[in-house]
């Protein structure tokens, strides 16, 4: 089985600011989300736990495994996506015309792209998807939207559901 929880809370989330890899921590709404999802997941088999490398990720991930101890790995790959010369914008500082010039090329301002994001997420889920194991993933929006994408055979750019700070999805039985 393999499982996916966002990150909690941060005060970026809480006031529309673009994290991207900028390393927000936790806030406190965020520390109690995360407290009540491992309190969800503490009679849940889990063998592993996979985590972004960035705090609130990170965080999120020893909260849960307090009532597991099993090794947790983080993971380059699933850091959520480089939003460049965007990380630390408001949201709604940011245009229309800036948000399609991004879309069309994240690039020019020192960001991935949707197909970036899904390339670098999908080539860790690869490498774990068809481990004997209870894995559980902690990462961002992105990475959940991303292997999805991938499990669902949808393209990189299809619109998909999000997913909410510490939700739970099961990705595989």
């Amino acid at each position: 089985m393999i499982l996916f929880v966002r990150h909690g809370q941060t005060d970026c989330n809480l006031n529309n600011i673009i994290q991207g890899h900028l390393d927000a921590p936790l806030n406190k709404i965020g520390i109690s989300q995360a407290k009540n999802t491992a309190i969800k997941l503490k009679d849940v088999k889990i063998d592993i736990i996979y985590s972004s490398p960035l705090i609130r990720a990170k965080k999120t991930a020893d909260i849960i495994n307090g009532y597991h101890h099993c090794p947790i790995i983080t993971d380059e790959n699933l850091k959520e996506q480089n939003a460049g010369d965007a990380t630390g914008m408001n949201e709604k500082d940011i245009t229309e015309e800036m948000k399609t010039e991004f879309f069309n090329d994240p690039h020019k301002f020192n960001a991935e792209s949707e197909e970036d994001l899904y390339q670098r997420t999908i080539q860790f889920f690869k490498n774990i998807e068809n481990v004997n194991k209870n894995i559980l993933i902690v990462a961002h929006r992105g990475n959940y939207k991303a292997i999805y994408r991938y499990l669902n055979k949808l393209s990189s750019s299809e619109k998909v559901e999000g997913i909410n700070n510490c939700e739970i999805k099961i990705l595989k039985r």
